[in-house]
């Protein structure tokens, strides 16, 4: 099962993007990546108040304001089909949204939990404080923590020693040098998107899709975060 987490950036434009670029273009380049990779489960955080359409997907009907903007989780409609259960979703406030899997086949019952955590060096108390709160709320022993998880190097550690697997992406989710979507931010690298796996998922082909986008000569991105995306296995 191949699942993409992506921060959208309230779908604001980059500073980088040339005039002839408008807000439409963001909903279409993501729908056009999304179409490209395929992914069976979509977790997007920073929405406004609209979901971008993507023919091959349904939205799960949750959604819950993180510390800014709307998260969303859809799944591919040929993961939906028969004999495919549909998956359960539920809001954790303020957080994120559990979509649990229900037994098929073989394969266990499992939850995916789209995650926003709070922002800031000062805010790992809170961060831990939040996942805490996802693994209490998840129905099924396997959960994979998917999202913006603002986690520092410090907070990932306690996550591996609380059983999760914490595989690094092989490059940064994040990196205002090499992306000036806003002029004025600090200009550092960082993973804050990640993908955390407790026993009983593996986590395999993680991808950091950090192609910049070129229009009249501008080179930008669709998002101050990068994608991430990976292939999960339940046993």
């Amino acid at each position: 099962m191949k699942i993409l987490s992506w921060n959208v950036a309230m779908l604001e434009l980059s500073a980088q993007a040339p005039t002839s670029v408008q807000h439409f273009h963001i909903e279409e380049a993501i729908r056009e990546f999304t179409l490209e990779l395929d992914p069976d489960v979509v977790c997007w955080q920073e929405l406004p108040n609209q979901v971008p359409f993507v023919e091959t997907l349904d939205l799960l009907q949750a959604t819950t304001r993180s510390h800014n903007g709307r998260l969303a989780t859809l799944v591919a409609k040929a993961s939906l089909a028969e004999p495919e259960p549909e998956p359960e979703i539920v809001a954790i406030d303020g957080v994120g949204l559990l979509a649990t899997f229900p037994e098929h086949g073989d394969r266990p019952a499992f939850t995916v939990g789209n995650v926003h955590l709070e922002p800031g060096r000062g805010g790992e108390g809170r961060r831990l404080e939040q996942l805490g709160e996802i693994v209490s709320a998840s129905p099924t022993e396997r959960l994979l923590i998917v999202g913006d998880t603002n986690m520092r190097i410090a907070d990932v550690e306690f996550v591996t020693a609380a059983g999760f697997a914490t595989p690094k992406p092989p490059r940064p989710t994040w990196n205002s040098k090499k992306n000036r979507f806003r002029t004025d931010a600090y200009e550092f690298s960082a993973y804050f998107t990640r993908f955390f796996a407790s026993p009983g998922i593996t986590i395999s082909d993680m991808v950091v899709h950090d192609a910049p986008t070129v229009v009249d000569g501008h080179r930008f991105y669709w998002s101050d975060h990068f994608a991430l995306s990976a292939t999960i296995a339940v046993a």
